[in-house]
């Protein structure tokens, strides 16, 4: 018998296979297919959502029938799912904590070495019959360089280990951490403004909600070395994107690494795409093999909980308190 009307992206067969075993299942690329998938979100039980958006018109079209939206991920970005609405109409919201620590790390470090080395533009080159301008693409050595991590969760602390690694120092901006936590790492835990200042390569791991958004301006952008380098793997809107585009234009630092960005996919005449010293990537840090297995198969499970009428594990809204359990 099944428990209910499920939406879901496109996930792995195995993972839609077991959820066919207990829910009917309606699966949807909402990039692919929008307005279906905005049609179907307001006649189901269940939502599992990598990317897709639900808005409080859609958990109200319900009619009370939506009991979840499972978040494959680690962050729960207000602007795909209204958690305020979820709250107030007892609509558990779930995440996936910890799942995509590790891949999103990676991304990070690989990143900060393509802009030290300049990698991608000596591929091009090499591409282009252009070996002799190697000596264009004079790079720098990460050991003996700071980092500045803003945001010391679970993938802020990874990137700290894999830093170390890389025989640098870093330091930490976290108001909701203690100084032990980084201490005990080898770091040194520091105000945004010093972190900006002092740090070679900036990379911003925390959520995004009233507090951080537009947290990186240009009042912040304009302590940076005019050799450092920012990376944005968190979420866009936490930094703003005219005054990043106006010191990457000037040469005020040297370069930028984009996982995310404020508007996704982002339109096709955005100004960051003008430029040279910008390294993309569409919002890929957790999208491993690895990282999305996690994801997936713990949303999935978050799903069958609360139809079959328990308390999910991971509990960002709870429907049963019409609580918010991480700030908006």
């Amino acid at each position: 018998m099944s428990l209910g009307r499920v939406l879901v992206e496109e996930f792995q067969p195995e993972v839609l296979k077991w959820l066919r075993e207990r829910v009917e299942l309606v699966v949807v690329n909402p990039w692919v297919e929008p307005e279906r998938w905005d049609v179907e979100a307001v006649c189901v039980d269940g939502v599992i959502s990598r990317k897709g958006k639900i808005t409080r018109e859609q958990m109200q079209q319900s009619g009370g029938r939506l009991k979840i939206i499972a978040r494959t991920g680690v962050g729960v970005d207000p602007s795909r799912v209204d958690l305020e609405a979820a709250r107030e109409l007892k609509i558990w919201v779930t995440n996936q904590p910890g799942s995509n620590a590790t891949s999103v790390a990676e991304l990070v470090v690989g990143q900060m070495i393509a802009l030290v080395r300049h990698t991608h533009a000596a591929n091009r080159a090499v591409k282009e019959n252009r070996w002799s301008d190697y000596l264009k693409f004079n790079g720098a050595e990460l050991a003996g360089k700071t980092i500045g991590i803003v945001g010391m969760g679970n993938i802020g602390t990874r990137v700290a280990l894999r830093a170390r690694a890389f025989e640098m120092d870093f330091l930490v901006y976290d108001p909701y951490i203690p100084e032990s936590h980084v201490t005990a790492l080898g770091g040194k835990w520091v105000g945004l403004n010093e972190l900006l200042a002092d740090a070679d390569v900036v990379t911003i791991h925390c959520p995004l909600n009233r507090e951080t958004r537009g947290m990186v301006g240009a009042q912040e952008l304009a302590l940076m070395k005019p050799s450092a380098f920012l990376i944005n793997a968190a979420r866009g809107g936490i930094v703003d994107e005219d005054a990043l585009c106006r010191v990457l234009q000037q040469k005020k630092i040297a370069g930028a690494a984009l996982d995310v960005i404020a508007e996704e996919p982002p339109k096709k005449d955005h100004p960051l795409f003008k430029l040279d010293n910008v390294l993309w990537t569409p919002h890929v840090g957790a999208l491993t093999l690895e990282a999305t297995a996690r994801g997936e198969w713990g949303a999935a499970a978050e799903v069958i909980r609360v139809l079959e009428r328990n308390r999910p594990k991971n509990p960002v809204v709870d429907a049963d308190e019409a609580r918010l359990l991480l700030p908006a």
